[in-house]
């Protein structure tokens, strides 16, 4: 049987193969999940009810200064031992920053650039492609420092994933961090 209108047959058959195509790339690819504030907190919550969940998380403000006109809680104590410290950030006693510093001693420096990178790709699945922010290597006098970081930045929220190490001889510190920002 030959169709009525070759023409509009092809292009039916042409727009329709267009619309499965678009449909398989929008259900391939999904929206990027929302960074949240760290443990359950959210952007502009009071430094007295996060002194009270810390209590209650059983970990201890291990000291209270300001950096920057800001007031910073310095943390310790949390129930994962690879979070050697957090840092709340407030601005006009509004929580405007949290930076979460993980370590352990048995990472040798292969263990902690390996996971950097996993945690870099989990976050990009997560949040989307990242931008790398930093790469560099520099010297203070005897002491190699290297700092490589990634940032992922949504409407109400940043995040940076950065790997720091310091090297001295045969001494050497390492951290990971993620700095999560409110604006």
């Amino acid at each position: 049987m030959t169709p009525v209108c070759p023409k509009i047959s092809a292009a039916f058959r042409l727009l329709a193969l267009a619309g499965a195509l678009l449909c398989m790339v929008a259900a391939s690819s999904r929206a990027a999940e929302e960074i949240k504030v760290p443990f359950n907190f959210r952007w502009g919550d009071a430094s007295q009810l996060v002194e009270d969940t810390i209590e209650r998380a059983q970990a201890r403000v291990v000291d209270r200064k300001v950096v920057n006109g800001r007031k910073v809680l310095v943390v310790e104590g949390h129930p994962d031992p690879r979070l050697k410290r957090s840092l709340f950030s407030f601005d006009n006693d509004s929580l405007v920053e949290v930076e979460l510093q993980y370590g352990d001693d048995a990472w040798d420096g292969q263990k902690f650039a390996s996971i950097f990178e996993q945690t870099r790709r989990n976050l990009d699945r997560k949040y989307g492609t990242s931008r790398n922010i930093a790469r560099q290597t520099s010297r203070e006098g005897d002491v190699v420092q290297t700092i490589v970081g990634y940032q992922w930045t949504q409407s109400y929220t940043s995040l940076r994933l950065i790997l720091y190490t310091a090297e001295k001889g045969a001494e050497t510190f390492r951290m990971l961090s993620y700095h999560y920002r409110g604006f």
